[in-house]
Parts: structure tokens; sequence; C-alpha cells
């Protein structure tokens, strides 16, 4: 984990198991441009992104399960 500008930054792999998705999904979201990818400074292989943009991509999906379990 890493902080930039102030940014919370977690690794692609923590954001695709908080998303509970593939890899192949994780790409295809990252070559959309869902999410700005930052390089990790200390591992230039290693792909980071922006916790606050991951939790404004959950948000529908958790609106939308919180839906289904009033209904």
């Amino acid at each position: 984990m890493s902080h930039s500008e102030g940014r919370k930054l977690i690794t692609v792999r923590e954001a695709r198991e908080r998303l509970g998705i593939s890899r192949v999904t994780m790409a295809r979201l990252l070559k959309d441009g869902r999410f700005t990818v930052y390089k990790n400074q200390l591992d230039m292989r290693e792909k980071l992104i922006d916790e606050a943009e991951l939790e404004e991509l959950r948000k529908p999906r958790l609106e939308s399960q919180l839906v289904k379990m009033a209904a």
C-alpha cells in the first residue's frame, strides 16, 4: 500500500479481491479506463489504483443489493 498526493492507493490484486472479480474482468476495467493507474515507486511492475475510485465503482452494486434484500 502506498500514498500519493494524499490518495490511499491499493494494489490491483487487492482491488480485484475486494470486488470479487476475475483477473480478466479487472484487466478489462483497467483497459476501459475505469480506474486511474499508478505505478508503485518501489516496484515499477506493480500497478496501484486509488481506493476512492474503487469505492465509487462499488456503490451502485451495494445499493442494488440492499434494494434486493428489502424486497
